[in-house]
């Protein structure tokens, strides 16, 4: 789609000459790599220029998005809600920054984005449009909503724009992502200030040096650099995620960066450009579904998932290395009187104990899991023999015997304990926790407070 004049006439006024051509190179260079979602609007709120990854946004080419406005491309709720922020902009002179908002499509599934808007200005001072970026949340906002649904707090992912620049230079100065500029020995021709902040050095002193003299940790480089040179060598787009200690060795940061290859007018690649954002924070909310996907909410021990992960990877490994794994089953004995009595928050707090025992007796490549209710499970790998076998079963009988106190209370508690043990890589996980729930049925039968092994 060619521009329409009128689109001409909105692009002069909003993006008058000023800047060296070296910079409106720089800049144009950003915009048409940049995956992220970058505009300017005239004062009619019609897009007069975006990034590639604004029109790759809307499936449209850079040129076909010129003379749109987001009543062509939105829902018309969120169309409205977006041309009333730009005229009070306009109006005003006012920017808005880091709004997270709903976007709603036509025919698409809604996303979550953190937007920025700020007034563009002629020299003079004078309002002539509008320019923005904004950073998709969605992944951020499911993985919140998941960890609500489960019950789990979790941090919320941190927002950080991304923003590139040349004649974005106001947008990069007050951006939380870092931006750099390698030529192709990998050394820094430019970086914005939360780059300086990140690295602790201005750009004066980190111009012409490389990431390696600047003392960037050794497995970080191991990523990096080859990263870099990918891009030097074929002029592709890549994806780098990197963990570095902070100063003291306090903990680690997540950063994710998108390379792209920086190119002279006639396509010749000339260096790389760097967009890196911090996403500790949601690392740690991915690890927190992951943890929660296979670990007892209660006690954070493994839940039924993980146990049964765990068993067949101790037999398969049984044709490799014959020896005797256990399968210890726990039944805490009464439980439901425990809970008639003192109410379930207080019985939960037993359980949490009784876990809490189960696992200083076990050993540290042992795995130690809540079925459910009351019932636990110690999986004991390369056991020697069946005296071994009855002392570990007794000594669980008599850690689980002793009373349970918070302050004043005193509640008696005892378990009943079974166990089956194999030595044959055939065997399978539900056979074996079978055998050694029937011989925890035994223990209860026989007068609970007792283990039980089943041998055969």
């Amino acid at each position: 789609m060619e521009m329409s004049e009128s689109s001409k006439e909105s692009f002069d006024r909003l993006m008058p000459a000023g800047p060296p051509a070296s910079d409106d190179l720089f800049s144009r260079n950003l915009l048409d790599a940049a995956e992220e979602v970058i505009y300017f609007k005239d004062l009619e709120s019609r897009f007069v220029r975006v990034s590639l990854g604004c029109a790759r946004l809307h499936r449209l080419t850079q040129d076909e998005m010129v003379g749109l406005t987001d009543f062509d491309l939105f829902d018309i709720s969120h169309a409205r809600s977006a041309f009333e922020d730009e005229q009070k902009i306009i109006r005003t002179g006012e920017a808005v920054v880091n709004k997270e908002e709903r976007e709603r499509w036509n025919g698409r599934p809604d996303t979550w984005v953190a937007s920025s808007k700020f007034p563009f200005r002629d020299h003079d001072g004078t309002i002539t449009g509008t320019f923005g970026i904004s950073r998709d949340v969605t992944r951020r906002v499911l993985a919140e909503q998941e960890s609500a649904r489960l019950a789990l707090a979790t941090q919320a992912t941190n927002r950080r724009l991304t923003q590139v620049e040349g004649q974005l230079r106001s947008v990069l100065d007050g951006s939380t992502d870092t931006i750099a500029r390698y030529d192709l020995a990998l050394r820094y021709r430019y970086i914005n200030p939360a780059g300086e902040r990140l690295r602790g050095l201005r750009l004066d002193e980190l111009r012409r040096r490389t990431d390696r003299e600047i003392g960037m940790q050794e497995h970080a480089l191991a990523l990096w650099e080859p990263a870099l040179r990918r891009v030097i060598a074929t002029g592709r787009p890549e994806q780098v995620e990197f963990w570095l200690t902070n100063e003291g060795n306090e903990g680690q940061r997540w950063h994710h960066t998108t390379l792209a290859a920086d190119r002279e007018p006639g396509g010749a690649v000339v260096g790389v450009l760097a967009s890196t954002r911090d996403i500790t924070e949601l690392k740690v909310a991915e690890q927190a579904l992951a943890h929660q996907a296979t670990h007892d909410h209660l006690t954070g021990l493994a839940n039924r998932h993980m146990l049964m992960e765990k068993m067949e990877q101790a037999l398969e490994r049984l044709s490799r290395a014959p020896r005797q794994h256990v399968l210890f089953f726990v039944d805490v004995d009464n439980f439901k009187s425990i809970n008639d009595t003192y109410g379930h928050d207080r019985g939960d707090k037993v359980l949490v104990q009784l876990a809490e025992r189960l696992t200083t007796l076990a050993r540290h490549n042992d795995t130690v899991a809540r079925l459910g209710g009351d019932e636990f499970v110690i999986l004991c790998e390369g056991v020697s023999n069946l005296a071994h076998i009855r002392d570990i079963g007794n000594r669980f009988v008599a850690a689980l015997a002793e009373p349970y106190r918070e302050g004043t209370t005193v509640i008696a508690v005892s378990a009943s304990v079974g166990a089956a043990m194999t030595d044959d890589p055939t065997s399978s996980p539900s056979d074996l926790l079978s055998r050694a729930d029937g011989a925890m049925y035994m223990a209860k039968t026989n007068g609970r407070n007792q283990f039980r092994l089943r041998d055969g």
